[in-house]
């Protein structure tokens, strides 16, 4: 196998202070910044867009989280919106630490174009990682999933249903998903939280996440009786 990022190998968002100028070498300074907090869909992708070609997207990205409130985030920072920043969050609550120098490579004019290819084609990003492994890349799924995100892509953590399967998201959400909704909440994580670290965020997906807890607690006390 190649190892194409030696380099990179464990670059962790957290792992060194960023040069003190970085900003002034950002791709958006100067740039209007009412795209970076509209909640108009198109001028987020033209925010986002602006991000992928960025030298300090790492940089951005952490200073970004840094200054995240607890609960309420606002705005595109670091090529992620305030939802994948809140996923991100409990990715790493659950010891999943994206290494965002090899999440760069992912969405390098090299790679790209693979990326997006195996978006298409692959029905989750567990299915991305592993074929991306098989490239000769060192990739883990959260790396892949802030790839994804910076890329344009949804990173959902629930996989897309096989054909023929008909089940609606929130049935998905009950049979797949129980376990890790039941251990982040035991974590700690709210409802939303973990709603948006499974890819369906707002009011329906707190709800589900609502509705599979309480399931889990009344078979609890089923079994308790």
């Amino acid at each position: 196998m190649t190892i194409l990022n030696a380099d990179t190998r464990r670059s962790r968002s957290n792992a060194a202070p960023a040069s003190p100028d970085w900003k002034t070498r950002s791709v958006c300074r100067g740039k209007l910044a009412d795209d970076f907090y509209s909640t108009i869909k198109s001028h987020k992708e033209r925010a986002r867009a602006l991000c992928v070609g960025c030298p300090v997207i790492v940089e951005c990205l952490n200073n970004q989280r840094q200054s995240d409130d607890a609960i309420y985030r606002w705005g595109v920072g670091g090529g992620l919106d305030p939802e994948q920043r809140r996923a991100l969050e409990l990715e790493e609550l659950l010891g999943n630490v994206p290494n965002l120098a090899m999440a760069r490579v992912l969405v390098s004019p090299r790679w790209l174009w693979r990326l997006r290819q195996l978006k298409a084609g692959c029905r989750s990003l567990e299915g991305i990682a592993a074929v991306l492994t098989q490239d000769g890349l060192l990739v883990d799924v959260v790396t892949v999933r802030v790839a994804v995100w910076w890329s344009g892509g949804e990173g959902s953590r629930m996989a897309r249903l096989a054909p023929g399967d008909k089940r609606t998201w929130r049935a998905q959400l009950r049979d797949d998903y129980a376990d890790v909704v039941v251990a982040l909440h035991d974590l700690g994580a709210r409802r939303a939280d973990i709603a948006a670290y499974l890819g369906i965020p707002g009011t329906n997906g707190a709800k589900g996440v609502a509705d599979v807890l309480k399931a889990a607690a009344a078979r609890g006390l089923e079994l308790a009786a």
